[in-house]
């Protein structure tokens, strides 16, 4: 069973999405506590509600023209081979195992159109792919909330 958060613990999250960088001093100024009650309670939501701290980029200001959301259907009894051949390939940014009319989505970062098919008949050419069907993301609308998370 797990612990309410609390008021505090609410804010504390709220403000560590804002900017992880923020210093146990600059926390403890906006929430009203101590330096040291404040380390207790990141330390304690750190694994259970933090799972990491990271930075959000965007892929065109780093060469990667093309992003695609990418559901990949596959054999059943074949999907956790696909699975391990996949999750570390460079190009893969997200992997999903999921529910609905794909059960693996994946993001794919790509420097342009050439390189993203590419990588598509690549995938499609993987024993237990039984078809890629690639979205191509032509602008985003909105980002994930502040450090969302699904595991």
């Amino acid at each position: 069973m797990t612990e309410e958060l609390d008021e505090k613990d609410k804010k504390l999250i709220e403000k560590l999405s804002e900017n992880a960088r923020a210093t146990y001093t600059e926390l403890a100024k906006e929430l009203g506590l101590s330096d040291v009650a404040v380390i207790k309670r990141v330390k304690k939501l750190e694994g259970r509600i933090i799972k990491r701290y990271t930075i959000v980029v965007d892929p065109r200001n780093l060469g990667f023209r093309v992003v695609s959301i990418t559901g990949i259907d596959v054999d059943p009894d074949k999907l956790f081979n696909v699975i391990e051949v996949i999750k570390n390939k460079e190009y893969i940014r997200g992997l999903w195992l999921t529910t609905g009319d794909h059960p693996l989505m994946s993001i794919i970062w790509a420097r342009d159109e050439v390189e993203m098919a590419k990588i598509h008949k690549e995938l499609a050419n993987i024993d237990g792919v039984k078809r890629v069907c690639p979205a191509i993301v032509l602008k985003t609308v909105k980002e994930l909330d502040k450090g969302f998370y699904i595991d």
